[in-house]
């Protein structure tokens, strides 16, 4: 599932306060003194590598077969996957090596709610005192799922639903667009209380409905839309018609911008994918760039590897849990993430906001050996004319 994490609002931790003008805006001094302050925080951050965030891919199976999936599932699971008791034993071992009322934990799939014993994980996220959300399709979330999720205690809920209909049936398949909207209402009469949230993976076909689909977020009484533009990995790398040029690209963030600035509900964010240059940076989303992934984030994979974000490869995985207790793992691995100097080739080896940058998103490098996939900014640029 691309995109696969539920609200970030810890996110502003870097930048807790972005400011109300755009960067492009304010002077050079006052810009230079925001970064100056970010990259601070954000050193800080990479030699102290808190865990806030933590992903249980609990699943590669999935409902749906959508053309960009950046994680590729399919009807069936992918690998041989850890049982909810696993899960669950896991999850207990992290309650006693961290702080449970510290860690975020994001389940993701494929589609978590077709893993058989899911809301027992569920319920023992709960009574262990994470704060914790799911990413889901929607389609199998009727009304007795959505009472359970208020009986577990579900803390945020994301939906993926990328376009208006048709075009939305058209991308993920039939009937998606139905399910998420008997979805949200089934929540809305359960009395669910969590932060719900509504994200749009664009691909290009998707770029001219955004006003659209900001109406059509707000006539169902969603207050939260993130929109991410498709990432080319996964099955999306072999569907380039999918995957926005410079153009959309450019189309995307002047929406986003223009959409933050007014006072229409839903605000959108715009997802994380590194540097965005002055005009978008602190003003597409509540934070300025900052990917930390390995350094406040950590993931377990379906079959119990360790890494970090699920969109990330084989070449990333610092571990096993079945063979590695995860705190050791997360105090002494993870170099790759932690020193980001091996980013600087390609189009980022002569940029001169890289500094800024650092290489953008983990996730857009098939291995520590590549170059980035993409660059939003340089893309942005070329798109601005």
């Amino acid at each position: 599932m691309s995109n696969a994490t539920p609200p970030l609002s810890e996110a502003q931790k870097l930048n807790p306060n972005p400011p109300e003008q755009s960067v492009e805006d304010i002077n050079t001094e006052k810009r230079e003194a925001i970064w100056d302050e970010h990259l601070k925080n954000r050193n800080l951050l990479f030699q102290n590598h808190p865990l806030d965030y933590l992903f249980l891919e609990v699943t590669r199976a999935c409902n749906l077969s959508c053309a960009y999936c950046g994680s590729s599932c399919g009807q069936k699971p992918q690998r041989e996957e850890l049982s909810i008791g696993e899960w669950i034993e896991f999850i207990r071992q992290v309650a006693q090596d961290f702080k449970p009322e510290d860690v975020m934990v994001a389940v993701t799939g494929g589609e978590p709610l077709t893993k058989v014993g899911v809301f027992e994980l569920f319920q023992e996220l709960h009574n262990l005192g994470f704060h914790y959300g799911m990413v889901s399709n929607a389609c199998l979330l009727d009304a007795d799922v959505a009472r359970r999720l208020v009986e577990v205690g579900m803390d945020s809920l994301s939906l993926s639903m990328d376009a208006p209909p048709p075009m939305n049936d058209r991308l993920r398949g039939d009937g998606t667009s139905l399910a998420v909207f008997r979805a949200v209402e089934a929540l809305h009469q359960a009395g669910y209380a969590g932060t719900l949230e509504i994200i749009s993976t664009i691909t290009t076909p998707a770029v001219p409905y955004l006003d659209q689909m900001r109406a059509l977020v707000s006539s169902m009484r969603v207050p939260n839309w993130r929109v991410a533009p498709v990432m080319p990995v996964g099955r999306a790398a072999r569907r380039p018609d999918l995957v926005p040029g410079p153009v959309e690209i450019r189309q995307i963030m002047e929406f986003v911008l223009a959409a933050r600035g007014d006072d229409f509900i839903p605000t959108p964010e715009m997802s994380e994918e590194g540097y965005l240059g002055n005009r978008f940076e602190g003003n597409v989303r509540p934070y300025l760039c900052q990917c930390r992934a390995g350094i406040s984030i950590a993931g377990i994979m379906c079959d119990g590897r360790i890494g970090a974000c699920p969109e990330l490869g084989d070449a990333f995985v610092q571990g096993h849990i079945k063979t590695d207790r995860f705190k050791d793992v997360w105090r002494d691995r993870y170099q790759l993430f932690r020193d980001r100097g091996w980013m600087k080739r390609g189009p980022c080896t002569e940029c001169e906001q890289f500094q800024r940058c650092q290489g953008g998103a983990m996730h857009l490098y098939d291995n520590p050996d590549s170059e980035t996939l993409r660059c939003l900014y340089l893309l942005a640029k070329e798109g601005g004319g």
